[in-house]
């Protein structure tokens, strides 16, 4: 098992003795020699809101935790999980000490892996908290929610059916390289088809590479399972600073629960960035660190991205489908696609695929670099090995009992397995979920397969 330890912030003698011996990563935001990029200030300035002491230190566990996962190669097989050990300097360690458990419950529930914090005092000038900045009006003042909107087909859908709802959302939106002129795109949309002003928060994180940073940032590790993480703590610390507590994540029932479709994606092999479990852990980390009662909340749990697709179809949004980027790989991967956002042989790329073809919409959808359903002899094992577990998965899917799919699938039932009860309505809920994807994917895979 990978073992590295994390020092967050400035150095100092007492750091340097705890963690003598050890591999040690250095991550630090200050603005004169760190090599993570955090502007907290920006953030408040945009959102017009002062955030907390707690708010500012949450953001920054979020994005050292966000930088780490990157930073710290995962191994083969049995040492896919690594052990993480973090030392944050916060503005109250007895408080984030009373909720250390949870926050490495948290985020061992995404990634998989032991994860351990230390605390310690932040110094005189450490907090960041300057004053704040009055641009009229807060951000939210006309707000009720906080949704998180990443620019994806299922945001774009989540954020439409949240309006027509009746909903007034702040979307918080995390950016890198182009994707945030295609998030100002998709809003701007929203706003013309909708005739009203759309609240939009977006900001990043990310490495940063100066000449004078003593520890530079090296990117070695590709999974992302943690990044959810930081997603959801800026959301959480836009709404305490405008006194919301609802916050939405949207994504479609197959790639929230996110049941493993073959022995070799068990576990956090598998995403889990918006699973239910990994909901409820995070709104209990912040019922527990604001001492309120939050909402974390997925509408589109129950549904099949097709629907969500489909629910685009009854007005001008479905033609901006094709704006609307799902690729894991993008955009570090994409960039070598001229034309393309989308590898098309991932598991998101597969399946939004599949969705925006059931639905009758793919003159709408981006083109695909991988024709993974007409591969022929060209296909790498890694792309090939995709479809073929995913189709045995749908023919599994497809005919088999509940009870047969519990015995060989028993994530099924793991999805909510934090709760005391599980009602076996519940179950058959989650299966016709993946049985109605299942049909879809079938269908299309007949259609697309065809010379």
């Amino acid at each position: 098992m990978t073992r590295a330890r994390i020092v967050c912030g400035p150095l100092s003698g007492s750091n340097e003795k705890l963690l003598s011996g050890e591999e040690v990563i250095y991550l630090s935001t200050r603005p004169e020699y760190g090599n993570v990029y955090l502007d907290l200030d920006t953030f408040e300035e945009n959102l017009g809101s002062k955030l907390d002491p707690l708010s500012r230190d949450l953001c920054e566990i979020a994005a050292y935790v966000y930088l780490a996962d990157k930073a710290v190669p995962r191994g083969e097989f049995e040492n896919w999980s690594r052990d993480l050990s973090f030392f944050v300097r916060v503005s109250d360690p007895r408080k984030w000490n009373s909720v250390e458990t949870i926050l490495a419950n948290t985020i061992a529930t995404l990634s998989g892996d032991n994860i351990s914090f230390r605390f310690a005092q932040k110094g005189n000038g450490e907090n960041g908290a300057g004053q704040s900045r009055d641009k009229g009006h807060r951000l939210a003042d006309r707000s009720d929610c906080v949704c998180l909107f990443s620019g994806g087909l299922d945001s774009f859908a989540g954020a439409v059916h949240l309006l027509r709802e009746g909903r007034r959302p702040l979307f918080v939106s995390h950016y890198v390289s182009s994707l945030k002129l295609l998030q100002t795109k998709l809003m701007t949309r929203i706003e013309q088809q909708l005739s009203g002003p759309v609240e939009h928060l977006q900001y990043r994180v990310c490495p940063k590479r100066l000449r004078q940073t003593e520890h530079p940032f090296k990117a070695r590790e590709s999974s992302h399972r943690a990044r959810s993480f930081l997603f959801m703590s800026f959301a959480a610390a836009a709404a305490v600073a405008n006194s919301l507590r609802r916050i939405y994540i949207c994504e479609n029932g197959i790639l929230a629960m996110n049941v493993p479709i073959s022995e070799a994606r068990k576990g956090t092999r598998s995403t889990r960035h918006a699973h239910p479990l990994y909901l409820t852990y995070f709104k209990d980390l912040i019922d527990s660190l604001y001492g309120d009662e939050f909402s974390v909340l997925n509408p589109f749990l129950y549904w099949t991205k097709t629907q969500e697709v489909e629910l685009l179809k009854h007005s001008d949004f479905h033609r901006m489908i094709r704006n609307t980027v799902s690729c894991w790989g993008y955009p570090s991967q994409t960039v070598q696609y001229k034309g393309s956002n989308h590898c098309g042989y991932c598991l998101p790329c597969i399946v939004r695929r599949v969705s925006v073809a059931a639905a009758g919409l793919g003159q709408h959808d981006d083109r695909y670099f991988v024709n993974v359903f007409n591969l022929g002899d060209n296909g790498s094992e890694g792309q090939s090995r995709n479809i073929t577990d995913l189709m045995h998965f749908c023919e599994q899917v497809s005919s088999r009992s509940v009870d047969d799919l519990v015995y060989d699938y028993p994530e099924f039932v793991m999805i909510e397995a934090q709760r005391d009860a599980y009602p076996k309505d519940k179950l058959a809920k989650i299966v016709d979920v993946y049985r109605e994807f299942a049909q879809d994917c079938l269908e299309v895979s007949r259609a697309l397969s065809r010379p």
